[in-house]
């Protein structure tokens, strides 16, 4: 298995906006390309993204 070449903390960083300059840019541009790696990163950020959702849901009153 390849290693990420992200980390958890880095996607986590992303998702919630908090990930400034070129790190950030890199996932955005591996994001927008079409290729199997760049379909695994948008699986992996999608956990950080759908967790901060229900956490702000959860936060704010709101079920969903």
């Amino acid at each position: 298995m390849p290693k990420n070449k992200y980390t958890d903390q880095e996607l986590m960083a992303f998702a919630d906006g908090e990930l400034k300059g070129g790190k950030a840019m890199d996932i955005l541009a591996e994001l927008l390309e079409d290729t199997p790696e760049s379909e695994i990163l948008a699986k992996r950020l999608e956990v950080f993204t759908k967790t901060r959702s229900a956490l702000l849901n959860a936060l704010i009153g709101e079920k969903k």
